[in-house]
Parts: C-alpha cells; structure tokens; sequence
C-alpha cells in the first residue's frame, strides 16, 4: 500500500468515524426531542382537563346563579304581599259592598302572584302552618288536637308559608 492509499483509507475511516458521531449526536438529539415531545403532551393534557373542569366549573356556577336570581325574584314580593294581607283583613271585616269589590280585586292579584290560603277547619293542628291562639274543648274525640276555628286566615307563597293560620284548636273533655 502506498502512502496514498494510506491517505484514502484514513480518510474513509475518519469519514465513517465522522458519520459515526454525527449519527450518535441526531440520535441523542432525537432522544431529547422525543422526551420534549412527551412533555409537552403530557403538559397539554393537563391544561386541557384543567381548561374543561374550569369550563364546566363555569357553567355550573352560572347555572347556581340564575336558579338563586329565580328564587330571589319567586320571593322578592313577599314583604309587600304580607302587607296586602293586612289590607285584605281589613276590607273583608267591612260589610260594604264596595270592601268586598276591592277585596276580590285584591284577592286575585295575590292568586296571580302565587299567594293560596292555607286550609284550616277539619284538619289536626300542624304548627308548620297554623298558630294557635286557644283551645276549645269538645265532647267529641275525634277532634281532640283538630283546628276547630279559624281566627285570621293563612296564607302561602309558593310553597311556603307566608302568613300562618291563626286557630282556635280542639281539647277532648272527658266527662
């Protein structure tokens, strides 16, 4: 072999030398991107999933907030119905037919607003919806604990009491 030959041989070895460690970094370099890659999905997941609980979070809190607004607005009258109340009382007490007029126009705004009365004669005592104001005995068992007399009506708004009835409830007397 000649000496340039020998020149050609270490230059292909150092090419292939060369090639060698070129290979060996891009492998390397593919390797860390490869893990950058993984990252970065792994990253992406996380702030999708965080993205989608903070939408639905959201949406549920808004839901939370325009059911609260309807309770509120459901309610929001309720001082000045129990203000009508009074009114009523007083126009149904009055024996002119004018009072009457008036108190069944009154009576109809409160049934549009959601006002019903609370039913009371006949019926056991339930301190939920009535208030006793005495007690009148009775020869009867069978209306022992029963409200016998209705004092002032009750009223409810939606569901829920606005007014309770006030009553005269039923003592057995045992002779």
């Amino acid at each position: 072999m000649n000496d340039e030959d020998k020149n050609n041989n270490e230059e292909e070895i150092l090419e292939d030398e060369v090639e060698v460690v070129e290979e060996e970094a891009l492998q390397d370099k593919l390797k860390k991107l490869r893990a950058d890659l993984k990252t970065c999905q792994s990253e992406k997941a996380d702030y999708l999933a965080g993205w989608q609980r903070a939408k639905a979070d959201f949406i549920n809190a808004r839901r939370d907030e325009e059911k609260a607004r309807g309770e509120f607005a459901k309610y929001a009258a309720e001082k000045v119905l129990r203000e009508m109340l009074v009114v009523a009382d007083s126009l149904g007490l009055s024996g002119n037919a004018e009072c009457k007029t008036v108190l069944e126009q009154l009576n109809n705004i409160l049934k549009k607003e959601g006002v019903v009365q609370i039913e009371v004669n006949g019926l056991v005592f339930n301190p939920m919806y009535h208030e006793a104001l005495g007690q009148t005995e009775t020869d009867k068992k069978e209306e022992d604990g029963v409200a016998l007399e209705e004092l002032q009506k009750g009223y409810m708004l939606h569901g829920r009491v606005l007014r309770p009835a006030k009553v005269k409830v039923g003592t057995y007397k045992s002779d």
